[in-house]
């Protein structure tokens, strides 16, 4: 087996029409990439725990319920699993407070949601370049 070929970009996001939307970005600019999609940090944590799939990429939302982003990030960063896996943090909080801790904590990036699809796309082929997600099929 090819060691990419079980790779996927896990999303956590309890927002229904963000992770549409990231949905429809990923199809039109990075289709090749297999998306994982959970509501909270607690769901993505369980859905790495259970996949035999690796993430080339994590994106995480910061404001969510019962495991929010930035506490999805800490476990992640203590977990030696993954503690060189890209992780981005994707929200619409505007905290510097927010934006420190990530870096803090150990993210990759630290992105602002667009408010349309179309903007969508510059972020979309800004991540599949800086995490060689063509590698992530």
């Amino acid at each position: 087996m090819e060691q990419n070929a079980s790779q996927a970009v896990f999303v956590a996001d309890d927002d229904e029409d963000d992770r549409f939307l990231l949905q429809l970005a990923f199809q039109q600019h990075s289709p090749e990439c297999q998306l994982v999609f959970a509501q909270d940090g607690l769901v993505l944590l369980d859905a790495l725990a259970q996949t035999d799939s690796h993430p080339c990429l994590i994106i995480l939302d910061v404001n969510m319920p019962r495991l929010n982003g930035l506490e999805a990030l800490s476990v992640l960063r203590s977990n030696p699993l993954y503690k060189d896996t890209p992780i981005a943090i994707l929200t619409t909080s505007s905290a510097i407070d927010d934006r420190y801790r990530a870096y803090e904590l150990g993210a990759n990036d630290f992105i602002s949601k667009p408010l349309s699809l179309e903007m969508f796309g510059p972020i979309i082929r800004k991540l599949r370049k800086n995490w060689h997600l063509d590698e992530c099929i």
